[in-house]
């Protein structure tokens, strides 16, 4: 069976990225999952290696070789991107020699992608602050992947843990602004990104849950109407699309309710309403999913842990688990083309 090929880039050198890609090729059975690109500062992988005491083998390319490549099961391809700018990296801060080597590497990715010579991609933590030092325009990488895709359509971070999914109506706004943000085609547009990303990591019929945004649900409108007049709405709309779907369930009884129905996914309303309750369910093994580009892109659940940096104590398990998902989506695309 033909395997995807996966991107990998390190992140932000200067947090344990190089550590946790280390230990990820490591592991021989992750490596036999997918052919991986590495797309990386050779030494600052080599220091990974040497951070974590490990020393994974992989096969050094130049990129006019990749168009006709070959990959042997279970050993990489580096492709050496070394910093463009001369000033070497700092470490255990952000800086804008890391921002600028984050970006280059992700556009380098995104291109690999767009060409077809990748399938997905499965970046090592990066950090907001050191890629804004580095040129970043915008608020996240979310949305600089939509503009480096051309995405114009909805898009929002889905986060999954243990197989669980979540996505968000709204996002990295103001809590005052969450109700403006709400509309009937917010709601379904993020209930049609949601199924669409479970049915390309492999879930053939996803169950997803809608929370509502009220206390209690909004108690017919005594503590708010955004249920009736909103999220209701969307969910029968939803229905009427071929969708499963259930609630909208309070935000204190959505887990209990994702138990007790088998749910693969939720839809909330903001940031923190059902992401908390995720992290808290698995915070080690969180990924986040950047939903709706329509390049599969995956990542840990967590920062750059600047503060961990050389210590070889950064757990790798999210990593992993980021890296699992990318093959199966990635798996996805190849079986559509």
């Amino acid at each position: 069976m033909q395997k995807p090929t996966v991107a990998m880039v390190l992140g932000d050198p200067a947090g344990v990225g190089p550590e946790l890609v280390a230990k990820l090729l490591a592991r021989s059975e992750l490596r036999e999952k997918a052919n991986i690109l590495l797309i990386a500062d050779k030494d600052e992988l080599k220091k990974g290696f040497d951070i974590a005491r490990v020393n994974p083998i992989f096969d050094e390319i130049c990129e006019n070789e990749l168009v006709n490549y070959s990959f042997k099961s279970g050993l990489p391809a580096l492709l050496n991107h070394p910093n463009s700018l001369s000033k070497p990296f700092e470490y255990g801060i952000a800086t804008e020699q890391s921002g600028v080597y984050i970006l280059e590497t992700l556009k380098r990715a995104v291109d690999f992608a767009q060409q077809g010579l990748v399938h997905s991609i499965c970046f090592a933590p990066l950090n907001k602050q050191a890629m804004h030092k580095g040129g970043l325009k915008y608020r996240d990488e979310l949305h600089w992947f939509a503009e480096q895709t051309k995405y114009h359509d909805f898009v929002c971070e889905l986060n999954v843990v243990d197989g669980i999914w979540a996505s968000r109506v709204t996002s990295h706004i103001p809590f005052k602004d969450i109700v403006p943000n709400l509309s009937i085609k917010a709601v379904v547009d993020c209930i049609k990104l949601l199924h669409r990303s479970l049915v390309q990591s492999g879930v053939t019929h996803p169950r997803i849950a809608v929370q509502a945004l009220n206390p209690h649900g909004g108690e017919g409108g005594v503590f708010g109407d955004e249920e009736i007049k909103i999220i209701t709405p969307a969910i029968e709309e939803g229905r009427n699309l071929g969708f499963e779907l259930y609630g909208p369930f309070p935000s204190d009884t959505t887990m209990r309710e994702v138990e007790r129905l088998k749910i693969d996914g939720v839809v909330s309303m903001y940031h923190d309403q059902f992401s908390t309750a995720l992290k808290l369910l698995g915070f080690e093994r969180g990924v986040t999913v950047q939903g709706g580009i329509p390049i599969p892109i995956t990542t840990a659940n967590h920062g750059t842990a600047y503060d961990l940096y050389g210590k070889n104590i950064a757990i790798p398990t999210a990593f992993e688990a980021a890296f699992d998902i990318a093959v199966r989506m990635g798996k996805g695309v190849l079986e559509s083309k």
